[in-house]
């Protein structure tokens, strides 16, 4: 999943192997080895593949989309927002707010289907 991923990834931003081994500092073979799947990156690698193409380590790792990741920390932040804030020191992206306002608006949806 992760190579497959990877590679999807890396076309969406039009980068070549090449780009995105030299950003790595890494050699292209060892780059197109990660694609392949025959060799998995370290864990800083990983993080600095996740920076360049702007995703999220789940998406890279498992596939589930940044907008699943965006809706699980709203939700975080609609069920406690002090503990969400105090482990994020306060930053809150603008993702965040519009799932969390996604969310209210499918729950008041839902309540008022029900209501009638």
């Amino acid at each position: 999943m992760f190579s497959e991923n990877l590679k999807k990834c890396r076309k969406q931003k039009k980068l070549t192997q090449q780009n995105m081994a030299d950003k790595l500092g890494i050699t292209r073979p060892a780059y197109t080895a990660y694609e392949l799947g025959s060799r998995e990156p370290d864990y800083k690698t990983l993080i600095n593949i996740s920076n360049i193409l702007d995703v999220s380590l789940d998406y890279l790792l498992k596939g589930e989309s940044n907008e699943k990741v965006f809706q699980d920390e709203a939700k975080k932040v609609l069920n406690d927002p002090e503990t969400f804030l105090a482990a994020k020191d306060g930053e809150v992206t603008d993702e965040i707010l519009q799932a969390a306002l996604e969310i209210i608006t499918e729950q008041l949806k839902e309540r008022r289907k029900s209501d009638k």
